[in-house]
């Protein structure tokens, strides 16, 4: 199985590569995490898995980049505009350290595009 390539973003001006990771299989809980790196900034956005509130991420049968939210909603982190919402919420939340963020708090303040969940499951 191939690796999505990382993509590269610019966000207000400035380069970030982006790519998404998820868990070993043997992970508990799940996990996949969508890093971007650039203009001396370094930011994790992980969303751990909670299927008794039902937030799914990172599990066994799920492609890589797809979770769904407490609601049922099923976003696809590849696509680029979800991951620039995702990366501005997350810069404006940071702290300056690169610290890793909570995904689902920060997918709770992103503006998502109107159709995030389209192509779940498509590679960059």
């Amino acid at each position: 199985m191939s690796r999505p390539q990382p993509r590269r973003l610019v966000i207000d001006g400035a380069s970030f590569i982006c790519s998404i990771r998820r868990g070993p299989v043997s992970a508990d809980p799940a996990w996949t995490v969508l890093a971007a790196y650039g203009a001396g900034r370094r930011l994790r956005i992980r969303f751990a898995a909670d299927p008794a509130s039902g937030r799914l991420s990172g599990d066994a049968g799920l492609a890589t980049g797809s979770v769904q939210t407490a609601g049922g909603q099923w976003v696809n982190l590849h696509r680029p505009a979800v991951m620039r919402a995702l990366i501005d919420a997350g810069l404006a939340a940071a702290d300056g350290r690169g610290d890793e963020r909570d995904g689902w708090a920060l997918l709770a303040v992103a503006t998502l595009p109107a159709d995030a969940d389209a192509g779940s499951g498509a590679s960059v």
